[in-house]
């Protein structure tokens, strides 16, 4: 069993794989003709379930604007993910989603998916799960909103992504790194704007962390393992997936993309099959002086959470 998780605390803060753009148009749910809707229904709950080609989307919660405007953000996001890192593959089969109403039925679904083991993740608080390549999330937000809720959603639809059309697993770190940076987008009009960088839960952490002079080492951060973190603590876990977030955004801009084809390897690798870990660690999948990367990101990253840089 493989389980992903997503923390959220205020600000929100884990996909293997066994088988083998930037402004995008989100229309209403009625007019995409490819989106089938029919009633569903949880223990007793009311609720709806969307088929669409790529996922199969069953939600509880009751506020029909949040709900009905699911299958065009799934569709942003598979669009997004298929085309952000170069060309990469639509899923072959179906993804499933699971969106509840409330922690409550969030935990019920848990146990019957994986028994006494869920458990384990009630601790999370206040998050989201994907277990066996099945999104597990339920609502966040208050009087009407679905920031945080989708946000989660386009984190842990990630995980779902790779699980279905990677046949290695990618490294912990850079998938729940990548993970983190799916998480920045804005909605406007109905349409999608993904703004990886700009994600301003992610960013107050980060500050925090950069003001204590707490930033752990790129090789801490790549060895860190998310289920021991979250037993030392929420904030842990909080503080590593925002390190974790800074990293991504770091490899993808730094230099004006220096490291962005080393990261395409990495993916189309795990998509060929034919993924390992480099001698002497990943950080040598993109780099021949680690010591060296580790410097420009310790030098970059404490420009990139500066108070009062212009907004990203």
């Amino acid at each position: 069993m493989i389980v992903r998780t997503l923390l959220l605390l205020t600000l929100f803060c884990t996909s293997c794989v066994k088988q083998d753009s930037p402004l995008a148009q989100s229309p209403a749910v009625v007019s995409l003709p490819e989106v089938t809707r029919k009633p569903w229904d949880f223990h007793g709950n009311d609720g709806v379930e969307f088929v669409t080609p790529y996922w199969d989307i069953r939600s509880t919660i009751k506020i029909s604007r949040i709900t009905d405007s699911l299958p065009s953000f799934y569709a942003d996001l598979l669009d997004h993910y298929t085309t952000v890192f170069g060309e990469l593959p639509y899923p072959q089969n179906k993804i499933d989603v699971f969106l509840f109403e409330n922690e409550s039925q969030w935990q019920r679904k848990l146990v019957d998916m994986i028994g006494s083991d869920a458990k384990e993740w009630f601790s999370l608080g206040r998050g989201g799960l994907t277990v066996d390549g099945t999104g597990v999330l339920y609502h966040l937000d208050s009087r009407g909103r679905s920031r945080v809720t989708l946000r989660i959603a386009a984190h842990e639809g990630w995980h779902q992504y790779a699980e279905a059309v990677f046949k290695n697993c990618l490294p912990t770190w850079l998938d729940e790194g990548i993970g983190t940076w799916m998480e920045g987008f804005r909605i406007r009009s109905g349409k999608t704007r993904f703004m990886p960088a700009s994600n301003w839960d992610r960013l107050t952490t980060l500050r925090k962390i950069v003001a204590a002079d707490r930033l752990d080492s790129l090789a801490s951060l790549i060895a860190s393992d998310p289920a021991t973190l979250l037993s030392n603590g929420r904030s842990t876990l909080l503080g590593y997936y925002a390190q974790l977030w800074a990293v991504t955004c770091f490899i993808i801009e730094f230099d004006n993309g220096r490291y962005v084809p080393a990261l395409r390897s990495v993916l189309n690798a795990a998509l060929a099959g034919t993924l390992h870990t480099p001698r002497g660690g990943w950080l040598y999948a993109f780099t021949d002086s680690p010591s060296q990367m580790e410097q420009e990101y310790k030098e970059w990253v404490v420009q990139f959470a500066k108070p009062g840089t212009s907004w990203r």
